[in-house]
């Protein structure tokens, strides 16, 4: 029996001072989404099914536009700067779980977002904190058993007298994001980054016994659910910034990126794809089942590219547990992070944010059958990379 190694590739650092570089990076990276929204419709459920299909326009055609970028998410942007060009014409789902194209659109938004809300605060005497919260588990816990947990723990950081506690002692509020990858080694692994503001007179004394306290009680939600306590130094992580630094909101802008990132990581801060380790990121999980896993044979050399089916089967079941659920979640009530932020708009939903088209000039209009000659080349540059 032949034996067969997995290749995983990492993108090689990108030189952003070359604009040719960094335009072949985009189009290869827009090359590998296109490829795989067109393979998740052999795999996915509802409307992401439907991304990217021609049938926005009454004669099913496919206007390409051309625009020059602002370097913000505005207008269906991701941030790019330069002449960028877009679709319009297009359905699209609207899905920042189960949709690499969409969600690429959705976490630049909501990162420019966060960026402007945490901002504000530190102009106005608050002090963020990056906070991450994780949960013990093995194998054999399924998917849904960990967001039941997660449920539970997050319920129990933020509700009830301790967390008021923790307003009265200075926190300001918090933004939620989270993430789930897949461990080939300990199974479905789901976690929360939470980026919170304090007041900046709050001592580092006080911020570590809230912090303290925040793991106390996520461990306790977690084990009443049924999971295993974690260990302190495994379940939690604080990151601070120092207010000395030059870098402040330099710093702070990065962890809004970084919380927003959800299956978009390489559009939104330009790392690879790669999760950790043995783990999967969603959005690998979608390029194995897809676009295909490439293989080599260590005897003979020989290298495959081939859709892997666990990985599909994986995918089922995450979008069918994660439906409904919301990647980013706000504090609420008097402790609203956002409601100080003057310039800022009416927060929209996932569905409004891919909804809005890129705005430019119309350069090309493509019937519908010219689209899939578009989409097929795209998925064989994605099989290149």
């Amino acid at each position: 029996m032949q034996s067969w190694l997995t290749l995983r590739e990492t993108l090689p650092k990108l030189d952003r001072t070359d604009p040719i570089a960094v335009q072949d990076r985009r189009s290869d990276r827009r090359a590998e989404r296109w490829a795989i929204r067109k393979g998740l419709r052999q795999v996915a459920q509802g409307r992401t099914a439907s991304c990217g299909l021609p049938g926005g326009r009454p004669d099913g055609s496919v206007v390409l536009r051309v625009t020059d970028a602002t370097g913000t998410p505005a207008q269906g942007s991701t941030g790019a700067t330069g002449r960028v060009a877009g679709f319009s014409g297009l359905w699209s789902c609207g899905s920042v779980w189960m949709c690499p194209e969409c969600s690429v659109k959705i976490a630049a938004k909501r990162s420019e977002e966060v960026g402007k809300v945490l901002g504000h605060h530190v102009g106005t005497g608050g002090v963020p904190l990056l906070v991450t919260l994780t949960m013990r588990h093995h194998r054999e816990h399924s998917l849904a058993e960990c967001l039941a947990a997660l449920t539970k723990g997050w319920g129990a950081v933020t509700g009830g007298r301790a967390a008021q506690r923790d307003y009265a002692a200075g926190l300001r509020g918090w933004v939620r994001a989270l993430e789930v990858t897949r461990s080939m080694d300990n199974g479905w692994h789901v976690h929360v980054h939470a980026l919170i503001v304090v007041e900046q007179t709050m001592s580092d004394d006080a911020v570590d016994a809230m912090t303290g306290s925040w793991f106390a009680r996520w461990s306790a939600g977690l084990v009443r659910a049924g999971m295993p306590a974690p260990t302190l130094e495994h379940g939690l992580d604080v990151q601070r910034v120092d207010l000395g630094s030059a870098g402040l909101s330099e710093t702070s802008g990065a962890w809004a990126r970084y919380l927003c990132k959800g299956l978009a990581s390489e559009a939104v801060m330009g790392s690879t794809k790669a999760a950790r380790g043995t783990s999967r990121s969603i959005y690998e999980l979608m390029h194995d089942a897809t676009v295909g896993r490439r293989m080599e044979n260590p005897d003979t050399g020989q290298v495959v590219q081939l859709a892997d089916l666990h990985a599909r089967h994986l995918l089922r079941e995450y979008e069918e547990l994660i439906r409904g659920r919301r990647q980013l979640t706000w504090s609420q009530r008097d402790h609203d992070l956002r409601c100080d932020v003057v310039d800022l708009d009416e927060e929209q939903t996932d569905e409004e944010i891919v909804a809005v088209e890129l705005e430019g000039e119309n350069v090309a209009v493509l019937p519908s059958h010219s689209w899939k000659i578009v989409e097929s080349r795209a998925r064989r540059a994605a099989r290149r990379h």
